[in-house]
């Protein structure tokens, strides 16, 4: 089985480095700005089965916006990336989950999953009002809503045991589905083919 993962997000809220944690567990200072789209493919093993995991990294410029349905189209999973530091972001979730993914989706199968990313940079004493409307958030879409710092793998690994949880959940409810295609999409930065670049 093949999984197709879209990121979306604003550009700069970190969506690339979020995917080069999740492959290679380390993010370089080189990182730019994705142009238009870009994907890497890796292989899985959950229960005892090997899956193919295709994360999707596409621009977060409003430039490239008019792609991203062709993409989230027929995907298993999208996560939405805001930043917890910037409030345009997390505003504009709505916007990437009702113009971009929900346009595409009218039988609500795709999953959602709204990430809080840069969790490091919110003072303690404002983290959980910010926390509560997140989660209010992701209620509202019926999606799951994790938080993350991209700068290091082990803060990123909710949003890992998140997505295969989700696999693992799919493959649980069709064991004998061997050639169904799912995908899951990745939006925003990535350097190249080789390493998805981004902000962290």
């Amino acid at each position: 089985n093949t999984y197709k993962t879209v990121f979306v997000g604003n550009s700069s809220v970190g969506k690339t480095t979020i995917m080069a944690q999740y492959l290679y567990q380390k993010i370089e200072d080189s990182f730019g700005p994705t142009i238009g789209l870009d994907f890497v493919s890796t292989t899985i093993t959950l229960l005892g089965r090997q899956v193919r995991l295709q994360l999707w990294d596409t621009a977060g410029q409003e430039r490239f916006n008019s792609l991203i349905p062709n993409y989230t189209r027929n995907s298993f999973i999208t996560i939405v990336v805001y930043d917890y530091s910037d409030e345009d972001s997390f505003i504009k979730v709505d916007y990437w989950i009702n113009d971009l993914v929900k346009v595409t989706d009218k039988e609500n199968k795709i999953k959602i999953i709204i990430v809080a990313n840069k969790k490091d940079l919110i003072e303690i004493d404002k983290l959980d009002d910010l926390r509560k409307k997140g989660k209010k958030k992701a209620k509202k879409y019926n999606a799951l809503f994790v938080e993350t710092c991209a700068l290091n793998y082990k803060d990123i690994s909710d949003l890992v045991k998140t997505i295969h949880n989700l696999i693992e959940e799919d493959i649980k409810n069709n064991p004998e589905d061997e050639d169904v295609y799912k995908e899951i999409i990745n939006l925003e930065n990535k350097k190249d083919s080789k390493c998805c670049g981004g902000f962290w």
